[in-house]
C-alpha cells in the first residue's frame, strides 16, 4: 500500500492556534471590524467591477489584501490540523480520517446540489463561497469528534 502523506505532529499546535485565530477575524469582520493592507500586488487577471483603471491582465494593481491573508490562513491552518499525524498513527485513526473525509464530501456536495436547486443568482456566489469554509470546519469537527470516541472506548479496553 503506498503510503499517505501527512503534515508532522509537531504543526498541530501551531496550525490550531492560527486555525482559531483565523477564525475570531473572521467572526469579526462579519461584525464590520475589519483591517485594511492596502499594497501592490500582481494579479493574473483583473476585472473589478466598475473600475476600468485596474482591469486587465497580468499587471500590478493596489488592493486591500487583508481577506486574501486571512482565507490563506484559515484554509492552511485547517488542512493541517485535519492532516496532521497523531502521536501514535494506527490504521484505525486513518480509517477514522478517511472516513470523515468521505462523510464531510457527502455532506458538502448534497449541499450545493441543493444550493444549485434552490438558489440563483449571484447569492449563488456567496453561498458556493460559504462551502469552503464549510468544508474545513465540518471536516475538522467530524475527524476529532470521531476521534474522541475512539480515544475514550480504547481507554476503557486498557483499564484491565
Amino acid at each position: 500500500m503506498k503510503p499517505v502523506y501527512l503534515f508532522p505532529n509537531k504543526l498541530k499546535i501551531p496550525a490550531l492556534i492560527v486555525f482559531i485565530i483565523s477564525i475570531i477575524l473572521i467572526v469579526l469582520q462579519f461584525s464590520n471590524i475589519s483591517i485594511e493592507i492596502n499594497t501592490k500586488v500582481f494579479a493574473l487577471i483583473s476585472d473589478p467591477f466598475l473600475d476600468r483603471e485596474n482591469t486587465g491582465k497580468f499587471i500590478w494593481i493596489k488592493q486591500d489584501i487583508y481577506n486574501e491573508v486571512l482565507n490563506t490562513l484559515f484554509f492552511s491552518s485547517g488542512l493541517i490540523l485535519a492532516f496532521a499525524k497523531e502521536k501514535i498513527d494506527d490504521e484505525m485513526i486513518t480509517l477514522i480520517r478517511y472516513k470523515s473525509l468521505t462523510i464531510t464530501t457527502y455532506f458538502i456536495f448534497g449541499m450545493i446540489i441543493l444550493a444549485e436547486i434552490f438558489i440563483y443568482g449571484t447569492s449563488f456566489i456567496y453561498v458556493i463561497m460559504s462551502y469552503f469554509y464549510g468544508f474545513i470546519i465540518f471536516l475538522n469537527i467530524i475527524y476529532y469528534t470521531k476521534l474522541y470516541i475512539y480515544k475514550k472506548q480504547f481507554s476503557y479496553e486498557n483499564e484491565d
